[in-house]
């Protein structure tokens, strides 16, 4: 699907499951703009929202994360998600299906939406919302207002990793929660340009006693940490020799879990190798480097974007005027602060098709 190759996928489906699934039953309606079925489909979705997915453990996650992933759809994919948010279901779903809210509003760079939807996670998961919450404010292309920023590090701060006896994280990330919070800590620091304390907060994650499988993991976070820090001063060579050493050795039980999946450092070195020109090295970067990735979605609309304009630079104007289009139908609403950054996009859009 990832290829747009519907018809293939509409087999291959039916010769695994004998019958398509609901929430490919509700992407393709959406796909082949089926308005009947559609409106069938969205009548069963109360129904359907708790009963457990392939992927997921509630069908209407299952559905909004399907509908943004292959068609970019955040606004079919907040409507389909926000019936996993009902009051009959388990405090658990709801809460996951606000996480998934979050990330939707994180897709179409609405900060301000985000973190309303990652205060209703917080009830139920209040260590995994803060920190999806904490990583997603260090998103260098979010316009996230510096009190917000200050309130969240205030938060990190204030954290016991372990203390949310009910809803734990992971298992495998408990030896690893110290050094999880003083990378968020690191980053939020560079993101409010505090660079002492999230240089200090990178060496002191360095120092931690650290199992003996997750150590390349560490030094790639303590990495992240530094290149954000140069590439912030506009140290951009320093920035990118640090990102040159992170590897993404990471464990593979905690490899699916965004905040060491590596994204943070792979987005940052597309965009400074764009910076300096090494066009071909970044869009090959980014054809590669978040395919499938957790927060996957965060990213679609600033990496469309970042090829726009590489591709523009390269007179390639096709393909740039496609990823313009698809930067501006991800990031239509978003917040006022990055509207700017949307009005250049269109300017760039309507000069690249009046050339044809």
């Amino acid at each position: 699907m990832r290829e747009e190759r519907w018809n293939e996928a509409d087999t291959l489906i039916r010769r695994k499951f004998g019958a398509v699934p609901y929430g490919d039953q509700v992407l393709f309606a959406v796909m082949g703009r089926d308005t009947a079925s559609l409106r069938q489909l969205r009548a069963q979705a109360p129904e359907k929202a708790g009963q457990k997915g392939r992927r997921t453990s509630g069908l209407a996650l299952e559905t909004g994360w399907l509908l943004a992933t292959y068609l970019e759809n955040l606004e079919r994919a907040d409507e389909f998600t926000r019936f996993g948010t009902a009051s009959s279901l388990t405090s658990g779903l709801q809460a996951s299906a606000h996480q998934l809210l979050a990330d939707l509003a994180i897709a179409g760079g609405r900060w301000s939406a985000a973190k309303t939807e990652f205060a209703a996670a917080g009830i139920a998961h209040p260590d995994s919302a803060l920190v999806e919450r904490a990583l997603a404010a260090t998103l260098p292309f979010l316009a996230v207002p510096k009190p917000d920023l200050e309130g969240v590090r205030a938060e990190v701060e204030r954290w016991e990793p372990g203390s949310d006896v009910s809803t734990p994280l992971p298992e495998s990330v408990r030896p690893l929660t110290g050094h999880l919070r003083l990378y968020l800590l690191g980053l939020l620091s560079a993101r409010l340009g505090d660079t002492t304390d999230a240089l200090r907060y990178a060496s002191e994650m360095e120092r931690r006693n650290t199992p003996s499988d997750s150590r390349a993991l560490v030094r790639d976070l303590g990495r992240t940490i530094r290149a954000d820090v140069a590439a912030g001063a506009g140290r951009t060579e320093e920035a990118l020799s640090q990102l040159e050493g992170v590897r993404g050795e990471v464990p593979f039980e905690l490899i699916r879990l965004p905040y060491f999946s590596g994204e943070h450092a792979r987005y940052l070195r597309s965009l400074l190798l764009h910076r300096v020109g090494r066009e071909e090295e970044s869009l090959h970067l980014l054809e590669v480097a978040f395919t499938g990735t957790p927060n996957e979605l965060h990213y679609r609309a600033p990496m469309h974007l970042l090829r726009a304009t590489m591709y523009q630079r390269l007179n390639k104007r096709t393909a740039a005027a496609e990823h313009y289009s698809r930067f501006l139908k991800l990031w239509g609403a978003c917040d006022p602060a990055l509207r700017p950054v949307l009005a250049d996009a269109k300017v760039e859009l309507a000069a690249l098709t009046a050339e044809r």
